[in-house]
């Protein structure tokens, strides 16, 4: 299949336009009455933004509406499209990303989720993210998964960057939201490989979930990190809070440094 393409016989790029060729036969788009080749035009919205392959279905974006796209077999029109959704939008090509068997995706003020029906996605961090943002450079910014942590993450770029500098990211298992730096170009997630590969701005590949060390010197170095929480109120004076222990959600295991 072809997504905004141009129609048989044409040298027109159609953006609401789909084809696709004969069952078996990636090399014969000729529309005939004999074989499966076809198209269909979406009506909703000015382009096709993505499309995202699903268990028994592929879920179509366009920049105003989500669409699923499912096989018929019939041979006047072997795919047929159905509306899912209306008045969405969607960041980039690359923002939208299939997890545990929905689709995750981006939009231009708040994220989205397919499960079977288009839903906001619930976002603590939302005023976080959109008002700091480049939405000059979001033809950048683009979707990934760590499937072992149940995570989709979102790179993009912060409003002073033109390259990719933030990060966040969505615990599907969990419905709790985390974010950070972090500059990466491109992802590959677990699947095809044992750990995430990443790619920097130096040209590099990186394994993530893998080692101590984050490769942003010539020297091995430990990870900078830190964790961070909002103030607890705990009344207006009259209430006392005393902690006696903390059991952080954390381990240290390949670490070669006494921790306290």
């Amino acid at each position: 299949l072809t997504f905004g393409t141009n129609p048989y016989e044409s040298s027109t790029i159609d953006p609401m336009l789909i084809r696709w060729s004969n069952k078996d036969d990636p090399y014969n788009w000729t529309e005939d009455a004999t074989n499966l080749a076809g198209y269909v035009r979406l009506s909703h919205g000015s382009e096709i933004v993505t499309a995202v392959q699903a268990r028994q279905e592929i879920v179509v974006i366009t920049d105003a509406s989500v669409y699923s796209l499912q096989f018929s077999g019939n041979p006047t029109q072997a795919w047929v499209p159905q509306l899912l959704g209306d008045n969405i939008s969607i960041m980039s090509p690359n923002s939208a990303i299939i997890a545990s068997g929905v689709v995750y995706w981006m939009g231009v003020d708040k994220f989205y989720r397919y499960d079977g029906r288009v839903q906001t996605l619930r976002c603590d961090l939302r005023q976080y993210i959109y008002q700091d943002i480049n939405l000059d450079e979001q033809a950048q910014f683009f979707a990934s998964t760590s499937e072992g942590f149940n995570e989709v993450w979102w790179f993009y770029c912060s409003s002073g960057s033109t390259t990719v500098d933030k990060y966040v990211v969505y615990n599907y298992a969990e419905d709790i939201w985390y974010y950070g730096t972090m500059a990466r170009s491109a992802w590959l997630q677990t699947g095809t490989v044992q750990y995430p590969v990443a790619a920097d701005y130096n040209g590099r590949l990186l394994y993530h979930e893998n080692g101590t060390d984050d490769n942003s010197t010539s020297v091995s170095a430990p990870i900078y990190s830190y964790v961070q929480s909002s103030d607890f109120d705990i009344g207006d004076g009259h209430n006392f809070g005393f902690v006696w222990r903390i059991l952080p959600d954390v381990n240290f295991n390949g670490s070669n440094v006494n921790q306290p």
